[in-house]
């Protein structure tokens, strides 16, 4: 075989044993010994302030394959795991341009959600990034990742006390080889063919103001519509056959690019990744894009044999220009009659004239009319110092810091669509936060025989400061001004500024035991105390224990036949978990101040300075949330690890819930937290993947993951229900997450006019054809209040993703299907039926007629709008299963000896195709994306890439 040179490398790899690497040197020939894989029970796993073997692990631990957090084109790596980590719930949150994403493990189980630091919310993850704490995912480049690991169970999190009584998700950054390796990694392509109901136009329209009209009476044929067109702007427009289609002039397809250039390097003391990247996206709607710039560099230095240091920092900066998204207006609110522009092209704000008085959907697009700027630089700087003073004896102190400045700019003039009729408004707020996390680690490790034993010991101390400025006025001096010069707005009351200061800090001490007989048998102890300063005196300390046995069968002697059994481990862990996740000061009653005389107080004509209480009353009571879980855990691999996977079963009870109770307005005040409530969680998990086909040339593989969870809530107050909106209720024996309405049986038909006239409406009216046909829980054929019940939670019955790759030599192709099935969510997009004629709607929404007897929506009915139909709340409340193509990739890798032609190590040409299609339950949400979850602006987009990625 011929090489290119004596510091060239050669890679060998076999179907079950491990990669190795030989260098050549000036040798010719090699016997190369390889080891066999065996499921990867040797891979070292990143765990709580350690690593350990896969096969020593008790808990719930899943390692992310390499690859997989760059499987899509996105700037967030935690999109492109969405479905591929078991219990790991992944959505984005919007389709606009840098839009975050929402992530949950193992369900909710917290009434309250809050901000813990810069951690995330109290039913967030605690993400840990290179051993520290206070990073945020969505600043990291995914073609830093080098590794992520999601922690689940008691066992697996219990080291990181309350902050990780969500799961913990370690990731883990490249850091610099021995062998020198520059990579660039980028792709380019089109963002946009989002799934979005058409609203009406032509005869769709018309015919829709027919109905509602023909309803009442008052239409019987086309010679009836002079009738219909009430409106002289309206009349007008169909006189003249002007139309708009305001989706096609609002949407468009933007670009979606990514540029990274990195290198690694080192030797035996010293090694080194520096890396460099580009992200740019842009939205749907023209003004929405989202621009990032980061560095990274990691370094790692040897001392002595005692001594190691490193220093890993970061820096990003990010560009983002928001918009309101008018989609919705634009579909289901205004006329598609009128004028968008003038006869000089200009934005016409009144499309159909002052008769109508609707504002144009566009008109944030006119120059100077909107700027929403928000630019924010980020920088982390962690250092850690490593002393190994003696065999099996280490200590290591981590420190750092994240730091953050966010400037938004905000300027609506009086005639954009988001401000229109109002006088212009000008606003800056600006954000610094800090966060500084300081850890000292002792480890202890000793092996006797067949007996191995890690002692750890850990102080964690966490600060979180931010403060933030904000100043405002009405009626800026000139619009070029935009939200720069806020002294030219109108010296009056409008004129506002603002300024304030959170901090709040964490100390905790914890410990633990690792314990190994004869690699077989394992257990796991844990014990952390922690103490936080935003709960009440005398309740800020706990301590939170948790304890993990494993057992590895196949090790056994008994086993020695069963030669197909590659790895059995069974494993069970318990442990107690905390959470004190309300805000900072919340146990406390605050005092607010007004300007003085501003809110006309005053001592004669001396304007004073006023004092009042926040909303929020203090409690001195306020404790830990608890959580005590149970794991059941199975590893396996058969067939010389042809087919391996894990299997978990969960249940996890909390107690003392957080929650933000409202109280009477008698008292002065709004609400106070309380620890009231009970809730419980279970579920199982499986991961199956197996190795199909294995040829000279030719490679199958494939991977299922599947999650079936259930939530509820086990206990209240007082044991009742507490009922207050249909999206907000809490009802015992259910999901946090769960609607309580009218549930909707589909629309009295023709046939039925007895029966619905029988049926009567808070025991007065009764119901006709073409109306909407509710249950009757009490059946006493008078649909009441008492008549609303549980109809679904946005809780799934189950998720699950399946991957499938084939190669054949170079060429590969990847097939990721995600599906979602059993949950139901809130479609506010569906209250954009304008039964009564007016404004707008989507063009497939089914309506009733006597000649249409569909049980979709009811009739039209030009004197009633939606919200006076009988049960109208029932429409929103809908299916949402759905099955997705997620992601389909083409790639060529170019064979080794080719890629030295072009004077490179690897080349690897790909397309990439993300959001490509989904599969609904339910036919209302016939050209809507429900990963959106019934939201009705900002839908998710398709991405069409072409990349390459280069090693020299």
């Amino acid at each position: 075989m011929p090489v290119s040179s004596e510091s060239s490398v050669l890679v060998f790899s076999f179907v079950g044993f491990l990669q190795k690497e030989q260098k050549v040197g000036g040798d010719s020939a090699f016997n190369i010994m390889m080891t066999y894989d065996n499921a990867d029970l040797d891979q070292v796993v990143v765990v709580g302030y350690g690593t350990s073997k896969r096969r020593d692990l008790t808990g719930s631990v899943y390692s992310v394959k390499p690859g997989m957090v760059t499987a899509q084109p996105t700037a967030n790596a935690m999109e492109a795991l969405q479905g591929r980590v078991p219990g790991l719930e992944i959505a984005r949150s919007s389709g606009a341009a840098g839009g975050g994403v929402n992530i949950q493990l193992r369900g909710n189980r917290t009434l309250n959600g809050t901000t813990l630091g810069v951690a995330g919310s109290t039913a967030t993850p605690l993400f840990i990034i290179d051993g520290f704490q206070g990073g945020n995912i969505s600043d990291i480049n995914p073609n830093d990742i080098e590794s992520v690991e999601v922690l689940k169970d008691a066992s697996a999190t219990a080291i990181y006390g309350w902050m990780g009584a969500n799961g913990v998700i370690i990731v883990t950054t490249k850091k610099g080889k021995d062998r020198p390796k520059v990579s660039y990694n980028g792709y380019y392509g089109i963002n946009g063919y989002a799934s979005y109901p058409k609203a009406r136009i032509g005869d769709s329209y018309v015919q829709l103001r027919r109905e509602a009209w023909r309803t009442t009476g008052d239409w019987a044929s086309p010679a009836d519509d002079g009738k219909i067109w009430t409106n002289a702007g309206e009349a007008q427009a169909i006189a003249n056959n002007q139309w708009v289609d305001w989706q096609h002039l609002l949407v468009r397809n933007g670009i979606e690019q990514s540029h990274t250039a990195s290198i690694q390097s080192g030797g035996d003391k010293t090694k080194v990744f520096f890396s460099t990247g580009y992200y740019k996206e842009q939205g749907q709607l023209r003004g929405n894009d989202f621009t990032r710039f980061n560095m990274r560099l990691n370094y790692d230095q040897k001392i002595s044999n005692i001594f190691k240091a490193g220093l890993l920092t970061t820096f990003v900066w990010t560009n983002t220009n928001n918009r309101p998204d008018p989609l919705n207006y634009a579909t289901g609110s205004i006329s598609p009659l009128g004028q968008a522009y003038d006869s000089l092209g200009n934005i016409k704000w009144l499309p159909l004239g002052v008769s109508n008085g609707a504002k144009n959907p566009l008109g944030d697009e006119a120059p100077g009319a909107y700027k929403n700027n928000v630019i924010r630089g980020a920088g982390t700087v962690n250092g850690y110092l490593e002393i190994t003073p003696m065999t099996g004896l280490s200590f290591r102190s981590n420190l750092g810091t994240s730091v953050a400045f966010q400037r938004q700019g905000l300027y609506m003039d009086s005639l954009s669509y988001s401000n229109y009729g109002l006088p212009s408004l000008a606003r800056q707020t600006t954000t610094f936060t800090r966060f500084y996390n300081w850890d000292n680690i002792l480890t202890y490790t000793k092996k006797i025989e067949d007996h191995s034993i890690t002692l750890t010991g850990i102080t964690s101390f966490t600060r979180s400061d931010e403060d933030q400025l904000q100043a405002e006025g009405r009626r800026q001096g000139l619009s070029s001004f935009q939200y720069y010069n806020l002294g030219a707005t109108e010296a009056s009351a409008t004129r506002l500024i603002s300024s304030g200061l959170v901090r709040s800090a964490t100390m905790s001490y914890a410990g633990r035991l690792n314990y190994s007989f004869a690699g077989k048998y394992l257990l796991t102890g844990t014990i952390r105390a922690d103490g936080v300063s935003r709960l009440s005196p005398g309740h800020k300390w706990d301590y939170f224990p948790s304890a993990g046995i494993g057992w590895n069968i196949h090790q056994e002697d008994f086993m020695k036949d069963f030669y197909w059994v590659n790895n059995l481990k069974i494993r069970a862990t318990y442990g107690v978990a905390g959470n004190a996740g309300i805000a900072p000061y919340a146990t406390q009653s605050v005092v607010n101040t007004t300007a003085q005389g501003g809110q006309g107080q005053n001592f004669g004509d001396i304007p004073a300075p006023g004092y009042y209480f926040t909303t929020t009353a203090g409690n001195p009571n306020v404790g830990w949330e608890k959580t005590a879980s149970t794991n059941i855990g199975l590893d396996y691999a058969f067939f010389k690890s042809r087919i391996y996977g894990t299997l978990d079963v969960y249940k996890a009870h909390t107690k003392d819930v957080l929650m933000k109770r409202n109280l009477p307005t008698s008292t002065g005040t709004s609400n106070i937290y309380q620890n009231i409530g009970e809730t419980e969680n279970q579920g199982v998990e499986l991961v199956l993947s197996s190795l199909n086909t294995k040829g000279r040339d030719f490679r199958w593989t494939t991977t299922v993951t599947f999650t079936a969870a259930s939530e509820k809530i086990v206990n209240l107050i007082d044991g009742k229900d507490i009922i207050q909106a249909e999206t907000n209720s809490l009802l015992i024996g259910h999901p946090v997450n769960s609607f309580y309405s009218y549930k909707k049986l589909g629309i009295w038909q023709t046939d039925e006019k007895d029966a619905a006239a029988a049926v009567k409406w808070n025991g007065q009216t009764g119901f006709n054809p073409g109306d909407i046909k509710l249950q009757d829980y009490d059946h006493n054929d008078s649909i009441t209040i008492a008549d609303q019940h549980y109809l679904g939670s946005t809780v799934p019955k189950w998720y699950a993703g399946l991957q499938n790759t084939f190669t054949y030599k170079g060429l590969e192709l990847s097939v990721y299907i995600f599906a979602r099935w059993g949950q139901m969510f809130n479609a506010t997009y569906m209250g954009k039926y304008n039964p009564n004629g007016n404004g707008n709607g989507p063009a497939n929404f089914n309506y009733w007629t006597p000649e249409n007897p569909t049980n979709d929506f009811p009739r039209p009915n030009r004197k009633t709008p939606i919200n006076q139909y009988n049960g109208y709340q029932s429409l929103n409340f809908i299916d949402g299963s759905y099955v997705k193509l997620k992601t389909i990739t083409l790639a060529y890798t170019l064979p080794a000896q080719i890629s030295r032609k072009v004077f490179t190590d690897k080349f690897r040409i790909y397309a990439t195709a993300n959001n490509v299609f989904t599969v609904t339950k339910s036919n209302l949400l016939k050209s809507y994306d429900p990963e959106r979850s019934g939201a009705e602006d900002n839908p998710l987009t398709r991405q069409f890439v072409i990349g390459v990625n280069a090693d020299f």
